[in-house]
C-alpha cells in the first residue's frame, strides 16, 4: 500500500486530480476499495487532492483555453462527482463573455461548410454551439448573425 501511496503522490503532484480520477487509476492497478479509500483520504489530508482547486483548474482550462460553454463544464464536473458549490464558484470566477466566444467559434465554423443550404448551415451551427455547452438563446442569436453575414 505504501508503494501505491507514493505513486499516487507522484502522479497527483504533476497535475490536478479529483477523487474519481484517483479511484479509477487505483482500480486499474487492482487496489482494493478499502485501501483505495485510505489512500485517497491520505492524499486529501496531505493536499494532493483538492476538489475545489481541481474544479477551478478544470473550468479555467475548458472555458478559456478550449472555449467550452459553462453548461458543458458544469456537466463534466458533475459527472466527476464534484460538489455543486465548487462547480458554481469555479465557473462564476471565470466570467467569460459567452456572446463573444460563440460569435468567434461560429464565424470560424461556418467556413468549413461547403455548398450547403442556409437551413442546413444554421442547423449545423446550432448543433456545434450547443455541443460546446453554450446557452440556446446565445447560440441561436449568433448562428443567425453569422449566417446572415456569410450570405452577404
Amino acid at each position: 500500500m505504501n508503494d501505491v501511496l507514493r505513486n499516487m503522490e507522484a502522479w497527483c503532484s504533476t497535475k490536478e486530480v479529483c477523487v474519481l480520477e484517483a479511484k479509477t487509476k487505483m482500480r486499474k492497478w487492482n487496489v482494493s476499495e478499502a485501501d483505495s479509500d485510505k489512500i485517497i483520504a491520505s492524499l486529501i489530508e496531505a493536499g494532493y487532492i483538492d476538489e475545489e482547486r481541481y474544479a477551478k483548474a478544470f473550468a479555467n482550462d475548458k472555458l478559456i483555453l478550449d472555449k467550452w460553454g459553462p453548461q458543458k463544464v458544469r456537466l463534466i464536473l458533475k459527472q466527476k462527482g464534484i460538489k455543486e458549490t465548487f462547480i458554481s464558484k469555479a465557473i462564476s470566477e471565470k466570467n467569460i463573455n459567452q456572446e463573444a466566444v460563440v460569435s468567434e467559434l461560429l464565424s470560424k465554423k461556418i467556413k468549413s461548410f461547403k455548398q450547403l443550404a442556409g437551413n442546413e448551415i444554421y442547423a449545423k451551427l446550432m448543433r456545434f454551439g450547443l455541443s460546446r455547452g453554450f446557452d440556446y438563446s446565445i447560440v441561436s442569436k449568433y448562428a443567425g448573425q453569422v449566417l446572415d453575414n456569410a450570405s452577404d
